[in-house]
């Protein structure tokens, strides 16, 4: 049996400029995380540990130190690390991210093969023979994919395990509407007879699988980015696990999730109707009830709130939102409550507007239109 910690689109070097609070905080989280997979792929009993691309953030700019860092980390797992380059991380032979990792690595005793050369690669993995096929990407963009050397390569039905490690778009499950990130297809895939493949790139992991019980059926693997890069891939941030067994001539494939990380990120759309009885803090905090502290948190607000909530609403935000490692509101669409003494504070109570406004009293949405409408108005 071989088994296999698959993780990808680390992107370590990410700067996090967008948070300039929780910075490091944000940084160090990727590295506490990458720590955690090493110890989890070791109790596992895992002889693979793979990073299917992107383990960079980019090629260039990435710091010395925070190369350094991933490096020995991956370099602590007892078995083979395979880390194929990503479109973030791409190879060609002169990026200087890829420099300073094997500089990392010179001075460790370490198993981390690099796999930037489109050939077989062979490991004896304790009794058994793998046989990997990677196609790394050498450009951020790319019309084409790079499986082409692998489909014409002839792959024999043995003993081994053949592995293919990708990186790209899978039509239909990563957004790629321009088809510029080596878009390939799942029948594409299905095609070569490899018996597994291991992908990167999409940050959304495919397929859905559990935490603590394998599934079945599957050959395309894509875990994911271990941990949230942003508010945009709204996942916990996970790797996969997977088994791989020969019986009678067949591989038979079973994985299971692990939960790898520590922040998440949380976007959240509230509407208040204050018309509704509704409060502001009260829908907030229920809102967020659930969330863990460790996170980021936007939160767009719409509707209309009572006076009193809406003048106190950066208090009830932080009280609401304090605990969590920062936060974002965006209240634009949020409005107090348009009420009698709120009219005719603003117009003549015996004026047109005013006693128009008053017609919809108990129509709380044609009452915000027409105030809305008649405020353009008079500014205008």
């Amino acid at each position: 049996m071989l088994k296999i910690f698959v993780t990808g689109d680390n992107h370590i070097g990410k700067k996090y400029d967008r948070y300039p609070d929780v910075r490091e905080k944000l940084i160090q989280s990727r590295f506490e995380s990458m720590r955690a997979m090493v110890r989890q792929a070791e109790q596992e009993g895992c002889g693979l540990f793979a990073v299917t691309g992107d383990l960079f953030d980019n090629i260039s700019t990435v710091k010395a130190g925070d190369v350094k860092q991933a490096a020995e980390i991956l370099a602590e797992f007892s078995g083979t690390v395979l880390v194929l380059p990503g479109n973030h991380d791409y190879y060609t032979g002169d990026e200087r991210v890829w420099k300073e990792f094997e500089k990392a690595l010179q001075g460790h005793a370490h198993n981390v093969v690099l796999l930037n050369v489109f050939r077989e690669y062979s490991f004896e993995i304790g009794d058994e023979r793998v046989v990997i096929y990677p196609a790394f990407c050498h450009a951020k963009h790319s019309g084409e994919n790079n499986l082409a050397w692998i489909r014409e390569t002839e792959i024999p039905k043995d003993d081994a395990f053949h592995i293919g490690l990708a990186h790209g778009a899978i039509k239909g499950i990563t957004p790629d509407r321009k088809e510029e990130y080596f878009l390939m297809t799942e029948k594409e895939l299905r095609d070569i007879p490899v018996d597994i493949w291991l992908m990167g790139h999409t940050h959304i992991p495919y397929p859905d699988l559990e935490e603590n019980e394998d599934r079945t059926g599957h050959k395309i693997f894509n875990p994911g980015t271990h941990e949230q890069t942003d508010l945009h891939n709204n996942t916990e941030g996970c790797c996969f696990v997977i088994s791989l067994e020969k019986s009678d001539g067949k591989t038979i494939v079973s994985a299971h999730k692990f939960i790898s990380g520590r922040v998440r990120y949380y976007d959240l759309a509230l509407d208040i109707r204050a018309a509704k009885k509704d409060s502001l803090q009260k829908k907030l905090e229920n809102a967020t009830a659930g969330l863990r502290p460790n996170a980021i948190v936007r939160v767009k607000i719409t509707g209309t709130a009572k006076q009193d909530e809406y003048d106190e609403r950066a208090r009830i935000y932080q009280t609401a939102l304090g605990r969590f490692l920062t936060y974002e509101t965006d209240d634009y669409e949020l409005s107090p409550e348009i009420t009698v003494e709120r009219i005719r504070s603003e117009f003549s109570e015996l004026g047109f507007a005013a006693q128009f406004m008053e017609r919809f009293l108990d129509e709380p949405t044609e009452l915000q239109m027409a105030y809305e409408l008649i405020r353009q108005c008079r500014d205008e």
